[in-house]
C-alpha cells in the first residue's frame, strides 16, 4: 500500500514512473568493506564485457549519503561492474542482465592502504557537473591536519579558507559565505538543523571532527532539498560506527580533551560516542594561582553518539543525538553572581528503506532545542537582580524519496512539517520610591512550518545536466506562502572542461538578531510576523571548471551575485527599554554581494591542498542606518587570498601549513573631537566624537602563517600522534580593533589623545596528543 501510495504522489507531481519495467537495472549499497560505513558520492560505473575499463562506461551512478546508488534501464547483455573513488580500491565485478530483470547487488569496497588524499572537493569525472556547482566536500581528515590555535583541530577554521567563504576576525569561526552573514547558513548534522554552530562566542565551532565522517558546504544557489535560509548549506555526516572492532580514539590539547568510542553491537548493529570538554576553567585557576577565585569560570562541552540497526538488507533504523553547552560563571569570591549559558540539544530517529530497485525513501522524527540565558543576581539588593532567556524548540517531521526512472533522470521529492515554539524571557528587579518591584515580561510564539520540494537531476544529452525543482514554504505566523524556483545547469565543453551556472530565489523565516551595544552574547531568534517579512535572496552563479593531469588537479572559476531583501539589525537609535515591542526596535534594508572566485585544487599525492583567491564586494541599504547611505559589513573584504597545503614526509611526519591574505576590515572611528567647557567653574571639560560613516575606514590588511608539524609512533602497540602547532609564525601584529586613548606628554605637560591598535595573538606554539587503539 505504501508503494502505491508514493507512486501515486510521483504520478500526480508529472514524474513518469513506467518505463523502468522495460528494461534491467542494478541497485544496492556500498560501504566500506571492514567498518561497514557507508560510502557517500562514490562513482559506480557499467562497461560492457567486451570492452577494457579506458573506454567511456555506458552508465552511472553516484552513491548518496546513505550508500544507495541505482543504475536504471540497461539492455540485456554482460557488463562489468566498476565501484572507484580516489580513497579506494578499485571495485570489479561482472553482472548480466537477461530479459530486463533487476539485480541488487552491495558493494564492499576496500580502502587504499595509504591514502594519497585528504581532500576530496569533488568525486571522479563519472559525478554529474551540477553536483559541484559552488560546492565543497573536505575530508575529516584533512581538517585534522590543518593548523589550529590550542592544537585543537576546527572544521569551521579549515572552510574559512576557502574561496567565497570569510571571518570577521581571529576570534570568529563563524562562516561569512558570499556576502550573507553566518545565521544565514544552514547547518545540518544528521539531517538536523544546528541554531548556534559556535563555542566560547564564535572562538570554536560545536562539531567535532573525530565524529563526522563527510563535510559538504554548498556556497550558493542549493537544490530545492535544502530552505529556511538565504546564503549557504553546510551539511554534515556523522560517523555510524565501525563493525570491525571495539575502536577507541582520542586526543589531549591545551585547551580541551576528546574521546570517541565505536564499535559493533551484533552482526547487524553498531554504535559511536564522541565526546570533548574544555578545561579552560581549569587551567586559568592553576596559572592565577592564589588569585584563582578570583577569575571567571568557562568551560564548554559537546556530545555525540550514533547507533544504526539493520533491520532487513533493505532497511535500517538510525539513532543520532547531539549536545553541547556553554557556561561561563561569575568568580568564587565575587560580591555579585552571574551566570551565562547557551547549548543545543538536537535528536533524531531515522528510518531508511529501499522501497524498490529505482525507489529509494528515508523518514525522520526530529527534535531540536537551542536556549540562551543569562543571570545576575545580588541578594543582599534584589534591584540588581536581571535574568533573561532566549529560546527555540522544534519538532520536526521530515519524508523524503529518491526515484530513478531510467538512466538520464533522478527524482528527488519530500515534505517538511516543523513545529516551532519561540520563547523570550525577563525578570528583573527594579526600585522605585524606595520599593522593589519584579517585573517578569514574557514573549511566547507558536508557528507551524511547511514545505514540500521537488527536483529533477536530468542527463539531457552527453554534453548538458540539468538540475530544474522548486520549493513551496508554509509559515503560520505572519501566514506567509513562497516558492522558490531552482535551477542549475552544467554543459561538458570537452572531456575534462565543463561550463556551468545556476539560479535560486530562498527565503528565511527566522532571523537571529545581535545587539551591538553590550560585548556579551546576545542571541536572539525571532520568527516572521504580520510586521517582520521573512528575508529574501535571489542569487546566481555562473563558472568554468578544468580537471586534469589524471584526475589529479581540479581549477574553477566562478562569478556570484546575490540580492538580498528584508534583512534585519537594531536600530542605531533603539533604547532597550521593557516596553517597547521587539518589531519596533528592528530596522529592515537590503544588500548585495558579488564577487569572483578562483580554486585551484590538488587531490593526490604526498602533497595535496589548494590556492584560492576571491575578489568580492559585499553591500548594505538601510534608511534607519548610517544616515540612509550604503555601507559595508564589517566581514566586507574586498581581497582574499589563501594557500593550504598537507605535505607527507616519509612514513612518519606531516606538515600542515596555511597562509592567509585578506583586505583590513571595514570599521568605524572618529574623525574629530569637539570640547564642550564645563557648565560650573571647576567643572570638567566634556569631549565629544565626530565619527566616519559606518564602517567607513579600513583597518590594515589582515595575513598570518599557521604550521603543524606531526609526528606519528607507535607506543603500547597503538598509533599515536604527536602535534605541534605555530601559529602566527612570523609573528604578524595583525589588528583586532582600533581605538582611541589619551597619554600624557611631559613635554606639553598635558594630555594627548593617540590612536592605538589592539592585537590578539602573537607567535603561539602549542602541542596536541593524539591515539587509536
Amino acid at each position: 500500500m505504501k508503494n502505491v501510495l508514493l507512486k501515486f504522489l510521483l504520478f500526480i507531481a508529472g514524474i513518469h514512473i513506467s518505463n523502468a519495467q522495460f528494461s534491467g537495472s542494478v541497485s544496492g549499497t556500498v560501504s566500506e568493506k571492514l567498518s561497514g560505513e557507508s560510502v557517500i558520492s562514490l562513482s559506480v560505473v557499467l562497461y560492457r564485457d567486451s570492452t577494457g575499463l579506458d573506454i567511456t562506461p555506458i552508465r552511472g551512478a553516484i552513491s548518496n549519503k546513505f550508500g544507495f546508488y541505482s543504475i536504471q534501464n540497461i539492455p540485456d547483455g554482460k557488463y562489468k561492474l566498476v565501484a572507484q573513488g580516489i580513497s579506494y580500491k578499485k571495485f570489479t565485478d561482472k553482472i548480466e542482465i537477461k530479459k530486463g530483470n533487476s539485480i541488487r547487488k552491495d558493494i564492499k569496497i576496500e580502502l587504499k592502504e595509504i591514502r594519497l588524499d585528504e581532500i576530496v572537493v569533488t568525486a571522479d569525472r563519472e559525478e554529474k557537473s551540477i553536483e559541484r556547482i559552488s560546492t565543497v566536500n573536505i575530508d575529516p581528515g584533512f581538517v585534522a591536519k590543518m593548523p589550529s590555535l590550542g592544537g585543537e583541530s576546527d572544521i569551521f577554521r579549515t572552510l574559512q579558507l576557502m574561496p567565497g567563504v570569510k571571518q570577521v576576525n581571529e576570534l570568529s569561526s563563524g562562516l561569512y559565505v558570499r556576502g550573507g552573514s553566518p545565521d544565514q547558513n544552514l547547518y545540518l548534522l544528521d539531517g538536523v538543523i544546528v541554531y548556534n554552530p559556535a563555542h566560547l562566542g564564535g572562538f570554536l565551532s560545536v562539531f567535532n571532527s573525530d565524529a563526522i565522517k563527510d563535510i559538504k558546504l554548498i556556497k550558493g544557489a542549493f537544490p530545492a532539498e535544502y530552505g529556511g535560509r538565504l546564503s549557504s548549506v553546510l551539511d554534515m555526516t556523522m560517523k555510524e560506527g565501525t563493525k570491525e572492532k571495539l575502536s577507541v580514539s582520542g586526543g589531549i590539547s591545551l585547551i580541551s580533551s576528546r574521546l570517541t568510542i565505536e564499535g559493533p553491537v551484533d552482526e547487524k548493529s553498531s554504535f559511536m560516542i564522541s565526546g570533548r570538554r574544555m578545561y579552560l576553567d581549569v587551567l586559568t585557576k592553576l596559572m592565577a594561582g592564589d588569585d584563582s577565585d578570583e577569575v571567571p569560570v568557562y568551560y564548554f562541552y559537546d556530545f555525540n553518539a550514533k547507533f544504526n540497526y539493520e533491520l532487513s538488507p533493505s532497511d535500517k533504523l538510525f539513532i543520532s543525538g547531539f549536545l553541547c553547552e556553554d557556561v561561563l560563571q561569575q568568580p568564587e569570591n565575587s560580591d555579585g553572581n552571574f551566570d551565562i549559558f547557551w547549548g543545543n540539544k538536537t535528536a533524531n530517529l531515522r528510518w531508511m528503506h529501499i522501497m524498490e530497485n529505482n525507489l529509494f525513501t528515508n523518514f525522520s522524527l526530529i527534535y531540536t532545542n537551542y536556549r540562551f540565558g543569562t543571570d545576575i543576581f545580588n541578594d543582599d539588593n534584589i534591584s540588581e537582580n536581571f535574568q533573561t532567556t532566549s529560546r527555540i524548540e522544534d519538532i520536526m517531521l521530515r519524508a523524503e524519496a529518491q526515484y530513478f526512472p531510467d538512466d538520464v533522470h533522478k527524482i528527488k521529492i519530500g515534505a517538511e512539517a516543523i513545529w516551532h515554539n519561540f520563547l523570550s524571557e525577563l525578570n528583573i528587579g527594579v526600585k522605585f520610591d524606595d520599593e522593589i518591584y519584579n517585573y517578569f515580561n514574557e514573549k511566547n510564539i507558536n508557528s507551524f512550518e511547511g514545505a514540500i520540494y521537488i527536483q529533477d537531476e536530468w542527463k539531457v544529452n552527453d554534453e548538458l545536466d540539468v538540475n530544474l525543482g522548486g520549493r513551496a514554504f508554509y509559515f503560520q505566523s505572519g501566514n506567509y506562502f513562497q516558492f522558490e524556483p531552482r535551477l542549475s545547469a552544467g554543459y561538458k565543453l570537452d572531456e575534462n572542461t565543463t561550463l556551468v551556472s545556476s539560479a535560486a530565489l530562498a527565503h528565511q523565516f527566522l532571523h537571529l538578531i545581535v545587539r551591538k551595544d553590550i560585548s556579551l552574547p546576545t542571541d536572539l531568534w525571532f520568527p516572521s510576523t504580520e510586521k517582520i517579512q521573512p528575508s529574501k535572496s535571489w542569487q546566481g552563479v555562473l563558472g568554468i571548471e578544468h580537471i586534469f593531469d589524471d584526475n589529479m588537479y581540479l581549477f574553477s572559476a566562478e562569478l556570484y551575485y546575490k540580492d538580498m531583501s528584508n534583512l534585519l539589525e537594531y536600530k542605531d537609535s533603539t533604547f532597550f527599554s521593557l516596553g517597547i515591542p521587539f518589531e519596533e526596535q528592528f530596522a529592515a534594508g537590503r544588500g548585495e554581494a558579488y564577487g569572483l572566485e578562483l580554486f585551484l585544487n590538488k587531490r593526490i599525492g604526498n602533497l595535496t591542498g589548494w590556492i584560492g583567491y576571491t575578489l568580492s564586494f559585499t553591500k548594505r541599504y538601510f534608511d534607519d542606518l548610517n544616515n540612509g547611505k550604503m555601507f559595508y559589513p564589517r566581514y566586507d573584504r574586498t581581497h582574499d587570498f589563501s594557500v593550504v597545503l598537507a605535505y607527507t614526509i616519509g612514513e612518519n611526519w606531516e606538515l600542515g601549513a596555511s597562509w592567509y591574505y585578506g583586505t583590513g576590515q571595514a570599521y568605524t572611528m572618529p574623525t574629530g573631537i569637539y570640547r564642550f567647557e564645563p557648565l560650573e567653574e571647576g567643572g570638567w571639560y566634556e569631549d565629544k566624537y565626530q565619527y566616519t560613516d559606518k564602517n567607513g575606514i579600513r583597518l590594515p590588511a589582515f595575513h598570518k602563517l599557521d604550521l603543524n608539524f606531526i609526528y606519528k609512533f607507535m607506543w603500547f602497540d597503538a598509533p599515536f600522534q604527536f602535534s605541534i602547532n605555530i601559529y602566527n609564525a612570523y609573528n604578524r601584529k595583525n589588528p583586532f580593533a582600533w581605538y582611541i586613548d589619551e597619554e600624557w606628554d611631559d613635554n606639553s605637560q598635558t594630555s594627548q589623545k593617540k590612536l592605538k591598535q589592539l592585537t590578539l595573538f602573537p607567535f603561539i606554539p602549542t602541542f596536541g596528543l593524539s591515539f587509536k587503539f
